[in-house]
Order: structure tokens, then sequence, then C-alpha cells
């Protein structure tokens, strides 16, 4: 995201993060996902 963007985003009372800060997921928790994603973009 451009900085001006998230800038005026952010001065406007929005968040700006990642899907696993939203989620509130541990570390763990979203290898396990990267992983998943990984093996299903092998199989096709």
């Amino acid at each position: 995201m451009e900085q001006a963007k998230r800038e005026r985003l952010e001065s406007k009372g929005w968040k700006v993060g990642t899907v696993s800060d939203f989620l509130e997921l541990t570390r763990e928790e979203t290898i396990l996902i990267e992983i998943k994603l990984a093996l299903l973009q092998e199989e096709k």
C-alpha cells in the first residue's frame, strides 16, 4: 500500500495491518496456513 494512502487511512481512524493481526493468529497458525496454501498450489 502506498505510504500516503496508509497515512490518510490511519489519520481517519483506520488500522492498517496484516490478515494475521486481524484474525489474531499466532505465528505457528500463520505458518501452518502458508504451508497448506503452498501444498494446494503444488496440487494444481
